[in-house]
């Protein structure tokens, strides 16, 4: 008896551990935690005189929610399309872990959590940008991806709306100074996915999604984007200096790394490879994190 006992409890323990797991794999863990940087980062900057830490931890608790949930019904709007790409197809829904229904029953009520603990802990312009940001991912560009390539362009919006949910929390307001972290993360976000959807062309295209890449076998089009972009970005990232949010170590740093970021990007644009895209793809993921560890650290050291 107590040999099967221990064999239940052995099978049962690593089936929960899995759910959890799973559901966490619904909710885009590691995009989910950029989200939530990104808004901390938008708390941080608009907050200088004071930290409300215990406003912070609601603000990234239901934003947290928000955020799992959209992502959570984003992958069950495209649960066929995932299907069909070697990149998505393990997902939760297309592998068959977790049904289509608890898949659409955990987003929705996950999300209507998030927004619900928003409004009550933090205020309502948090919650409306929350509110903005959700709908806008899964109601405009979702089902975008499958009709123009415009796409890319029009998600980095709820993309880079974050921040601002961040300042609006802290401040009850938005100035705009705001729009120049906004336009930081809009434009960091272009040449990542521009990056991730030639490295993934082939993929993009079993699903039938309208990517640039797609329509631009040489890559010419997709070089000119990463550049224009690239640059667009190291403009608005000196913008913080500007408008006297960092100072001149912030300011030189972030000529520094955005001169590297451009020096990558026009790799690709001399020669269109998929190894050149992933150069991009992996300077981006550098250049983020860097470019605030070296603003945040400027403002503990002044």
């Amino acid at each position: 008896m107590l040999k099967e006992k221990s064999i239940t409890i052995e099978s049962i323990v690593p089936v929960g551990r899995n759910k959890i797991s799973d559901y966490m794999e619904l909710g885009k863990l590691r995009l989910l935690m950029l989200v939530l940087i990104t808004t901390g980062i938008g708390f941080y900057l608009s907050s200088w005189q004071g930290q409300n830490f215990f406003l912070l931890f609601n603000l990234l608790l239901g934003t947290g929610c928000v955020g799992a949930g959209a992502n959570a019904l984003n992958q069950w709007y495209e649960q066929d399309v995932d299907a069909r790409m070697n990149r998505t197809k393990n997902r939760p829904i297309p592998s068959g872990r977790v049904s289509s229904q608890e898949a659409l029953y955990f987003g929705v009520i996950i999300s209507l959590i998030g927004l619900a603990y928003l409004a009550w802990t933090v205020n309502w312009l948090t919650t409306a940008l929350g509110f903005i940001t959700w709908s806008s991912y899964l109601f405009i560009y979702t089902p975008l991806k499958q009709k123009t390539i415009l796409n890319t362009w029009i998600g980095a919006v709820p993309g880079a709306l974050p921040p601002l949910m961040g300042w609006a929390a802290a401040r009850g307001t938005l100035e705009v100074e705001a729009l120049t972290i906004f336009a930081i993360l809009y434009f960091w976000q272009l040449p990542h996915f521009f990056a991730i959807s030639w490295m993934y062309r082939e993929d993009y295209k079993n699903g039938n999604f309208r990517m640039l890449s797609l329509i631009d076998p040489t890559g010419k089009k997709t070089s000119y984007q990463l550049l224009v972009n690239t640059f667009l970005l190291l403009v608005a990232s000196l913008t913080l200096f500007f408008t006297n949010q960092a100072g001149l170590f912030y300011l030189v740093s972030a000529i520094g790394l955005g001169c590297l970021f451009l020096m990558i990007t026009f790799l690709f644009f001399k020669e269109k490879s998929v190894i050149n895209a992933k150069r991009v793809f992996l300077a981006s993921i550098v250049y983020f994190p860097i470019l605030w560890f070296v603003m945040i650290l400027e403002q503990i050291l002044v």
